[in-house]
């Protein structure tokens, strides 16, 4: 009864090992590709798939800050200053039209514009000048002219009959802080408080206002009450020059 075991006859040509070693044996020499006898019974033997091959986009632009500021990442993304507002094309032509206040070069795109960054740069430059003078008048600086603002702004739209918003407003006043930002610059090497000052403060403060006011006027139609928007603008930085002075 043991020879039967042993007979050939019985399990194939390979007598030492029973059925399934032989076949788990065959599996493994023949490679990983061959699946289980078993598994056939229920699904076909799957094929490998081809490597994937990652390729680069010809159009991809490396991010930096500069890309992501300037907006030139993805076609369709605009750039973050521009959605922050600040426009250096804008603050070019306004600060070129209060450095030079003539009406026939004046631009409508700049009149209507109510950008900020422009005036928020000159405050912040104008406090720093102050400051090589032993001055720290940041807060006086902000003061005035948010009560200044305040005031001009309910007064043109009391004037006027179209209206003016605060932003124009306070964006008007603000470029047309920068010559007296230069009067400040002028302060560090002179000492303005003689003869000097008497001349240059008053040219200062008509410049400024002769600047605001062209800019007002375009904007509210108001060719008429030149002279009466001139006055309050007068009186508003006249302030700022005597800060930066005295």
């Amino acid at each position: 009864m043991y020879s039967s075991f042993n007979d050939s006859s019985t399990y194939g040509s390979s007598p030492q090992q029973p059925p399934f070693y032989s076949q788990y044996d065959g599996a493994a020499s023949s490679g990983a590709g061959q699946q289980h006898p078993t598994s056939n019974r229920f699904s076909e033997p799957s094929t490998p798939s081809p490597p994937t091959v990652v390729t680069q986009d010809s159009t991809f632009l490396p991010r930096n800050f500069s890309a992501t500021l300037l907006g030139e990442g993805e076609d369709n993304e605009a750039p973050i200053l521009e959605e922050l507002g600040i426009n250096f094309d804008h603050i070019y032509r306004k600060t070129k039209t209060v450095l030079i206040p003539r009406r026939t070069k004046l631009d409508m795109e700049v009149v209507a514009d109510d950008d900020f960054a422009g005036p928020l740069i000159f405050c912040v430059i104008l406090g720093v000048l102050l400051l090589f003078n032993g001055k720290v008048f940041f807060g006086y600086i902000y003061g005035v002219f948010v009560v200044g603002l305040l005031g001009l702004w309910g007064i043109f739209n009391l004037m006027s009959l179209k209206g003016i918003d605060i932003y124009r407003t306070a964006s008007v006043m603000g470029y047309s802080l920068l010559p007296i930002v230069f009067l400040a610059a002028l302060s560090i090497l002179a000492d303005l408080r003689g003869w000097a000052g008497v001349l240059l403060l008053p040219a200062v403060v008509l410049w400024c206002t002769r600047a605001a006011t062209l800019l007002f006027v375009v904007a509210l139609e108001a060719d008429d009450q030149r002279w009466l928007f001139a006055y309050p603008i007068l009186l508003f930085y006249t302030c700022f020059a005597l800060i930066t002075i005295f």
